[in-house]
């Protein structure tokens, strides 16, 4: 179901994919698109962008007219990314590689091969949703980021910083996009936001890792009307309560997700745990809280090298999601005892979900499991057999998980979302989402059927599927409405 006139959903599940609409003519009307903002680059080009809201569990979609020449043509690039969303807000890059070779950065799509690495000229954008006019949302262009690299071949616990003389070919800037996160404070609009990119490094003695620190890059900002002030800065900051197991998993580290939770911005590698950094302080704190271990010895490591682990917890089947209006942190996990990842089930495996809650205590976090459900539970349910893959919690329905559902047919997928009451255990909703096979399909003359060819163009860039992106922006442009409709 559509964004309805009265309102919008209280959230939405955003695809990831964007919807290129460069002829004006073709970029979707406030009735088929109706949270919309429009901003212009540094280097001169305007742009827009729009939201489809819809219910879950059905997909929203971003479009974006990104207008030649000042964007690249759509097979060469994707040159706007929403990285992240917090409340009223959202955390856009928008950059492009054909428009010099100033303050470049390295960019890396989220959850793509590292392989696919290009040098773009990156910019990072705020958008905020107008709860009177969602139509004429803001997006603003965040000041920029000119601190230096750190320099990783000084084997000290302070912050050692790339400095050049004034001579030099400039160096790239030092964020790394597919390392960034959102957090906004406090219930008014007016409240601070905070940017930050987080990297971890580890102090080695030999095979030994001794000490681990966060290298933060972070902005600390506020609107004042409509614009945005701040400076970056960056700190080094010791990760607090690590032994030596800690230590090991750190030294690993590999940031799959960054999620904002109460006072925390949270760094998320789904084969370790996760990493709280509290940004409300000004010199914020790090700590390290390990995943809940699976249960079963099919899924687990025991090599005497290593400590157990959850050998196939990735991001493909780890998800995790705050609910309750922020409150409450979930942790969902299907693991599979087949040891594969991308490909479908063996003949005769299981996999289990179990569902996991945060619960805080006086200085302490700790998991509490909730659910288990195995996939025989499940199988008489489904129509195709299929792996439930990136879990994400219904934000309204917290008993309620979503699932993009992947069916592997003759090296090409269907795709359905997979929506599960985990507390009676069955099947709540189960449609198609995408056929891969359906955008190969070419028509007599060797164009694709389908006149929608994002999908397609995305697939060639990016290996395998993207998590769905929790969004609730909307619940504020849907509280505003529904106050007015009450008046």
């Amino acid at each position: 179901m559509s964004a309805a006139a009265g309102g919008f959903p209280s959230w939405v599940l955003l695809e990831r994919y964007l919807f290129r609409r460069d002829d004006r003519d073709s970029f979707p009307d406030e009735s088929e698109a109706p949270i919309r903002a429009s901003a212009t680059t540094s280097w001169g080009t305007d742009f827009s962008i729009a939201f489809s809201v819809v219910e879950p569990p059905r997909i929203s979609r971003l479009y974006a007219h990104l207008p030649p020449p000042g964007f690249p043509h759509p097979d060469k690039e994707l040159p706007l990314y929403m990285l992240a969303t917090h409340r009223h807000l959202a955390l856009f890059n928008v950059s492009s590689s054909e428009i010099g070779v100033q303050n470049l950065n390295f960019y890396r799509l989220p959850f793509t091969s590292p392989s696919l690495v290009a040098v773009w000229v990156l910019h990072l954008f705020i958008f905020r949703a107008d709860d009177k006019n969602p139509s004429s949302s803001l997006l603003k262009l965040l000041p920029t980021c000119t601190e230096p690299e750190i320099d990783y071949s000084r084997g000290d616990e302070r912050l050692r910083l790339h400095r050049q003389p004034s001579n030099a070919t400039p160096r790239r800037p030092r964020l790394m996009s597919y390392s960034l996160g959102l957090w906004c404070g406090g219930e008014d609009k007016g409240e601070e936001l905070v940017v930050a990119e987080l990297t971890v490094s580890t102090l080695n003695l030999g095979r030994l890792c001794t000490k681990a620190f966060a290298d933060i890059c972070l902005l600390r900002s506020s609107f004042t009307g409509d614009q945005l002030g701040g400076k970056w800065g960056t700190m080094r900051v010791p990760i607090l309560s690590t032994d030596n197991d800690d230590l090991w998993k750190l030294s690993r580290w590999q940031t799959g997700a960054i999620v904002p939770f109460q006072r925390w911005l949270c760094w998320i590698d789904y084969q370790q745990g996760i990493l709280f950094c509290d940004v409300s302080s000004k010199v914020p704190t790090i700590s390290f809280l390990w995943f809940p271990l699976d249960k079963s010895p099919a899924c687990t490591s025991t090599s005497p090298l290593t400590p157990t682990y959850k050998a196939t917890c990735n991001i493909f089947y780890g998800g995790v999601s705050v609910v309750d209006h922020g409150r409450l942190l979930k942790f969902v996990h299907v693991a599979r005892n087949d040891g594969l990842i991308y490909e479908a089930l063996k003949p005769g495996a299981d996999l289990t979900i179990t569902y996991h809650t945060l619960v805080l205590g006086d200085g302490s976090m700790e998991w509490k499991d909730d659910y288990t459900i195995t996939y025989d539970e499940l199988r008489g349910q489904l129509t195709r057999d299929g792996v439930p893959m990136f879990p994400r919690v219904d934000i309204d329905r917290p008993h309620v998980v979503h699932f993009l559902y992947i069916e592997f047919i003759c090296g090409f997928e269907k795709m359905w979302v997979l929506s599960i009451d985990m507390r009676t255990k069955t099947v709540e909703s189960f449609y198609l989402y995408m056929d891969v096979n359906v955008y190969l399909k070419m028509d007599d003359n060797a164009r694709p059927q389908m006149d929608d060819a994002d999908f397609m163009r995305s697939i060639c860039m990016s290996p395998t599927p993207s998590p769905f992106l929790p969004c609730e922006f909307p619940r504020f442009c849907y509280l505003s409405r529904k106050r007015k409709n009450m008046e």
